[in-house]
């Protein structure tokens, strides 16, 4: 369960520093990633390469970005984290908000192991 929640919290810093390929080393190659949203519907990826390039095109949008972690459930090989998310808008998105706007939203990430690898991760925002 540590080797999980520590895998969560290396994902967490490469994310917020946009270091792509750091993240997705925690990662399983037939990882399964949905991002489920009231306002645009539901994102998935099938494997890793999908979510890689997802990752290098939605990097672009953000100046910088950070996500806190305000609360842990763990289990043997499934996380949930509720997490607060902050960015800098770097160019306009489809959604209306601007460049040089900040955006704050609330979440949560459901996390599922095997072997020490992430192999789906769900996101609600």
């Amino acid at each position: 369960m540590t080797l999980n929640k520590n895998r969560i919290e290396n994902y967490l810093n490469d994310y917020n520093r946009k270091d792509i390929d750091a993240m997705l080393v925690h990662f399983a190659d037939d990882v399964i990633f949905e991002s489920v949203s009231n306002t645009s519907g539901v994102l998935k990826t099938n494997n890793k390469k999908e979510l890689c390039e997802l990752a290098f095109m939605s990097v672009e949008y953000f100046s910088e970005r950070r996500q806190s972690v305000l609360s842990w459930v763990i289990d043997d090989d499934q996380i949930a984290i509720e997490i607060n998310y902050w960015c800098k808008i770097a160019k306009d998105l489809p959604n209306g908000k601007k460049a040089g706007e900040e955006m704050t939203l609330r979440g949560t990430f459901f996390f599922t192991f095997k072997d020490g690898l992430i192999t789906r991760l769900v996101d609600y925002m």
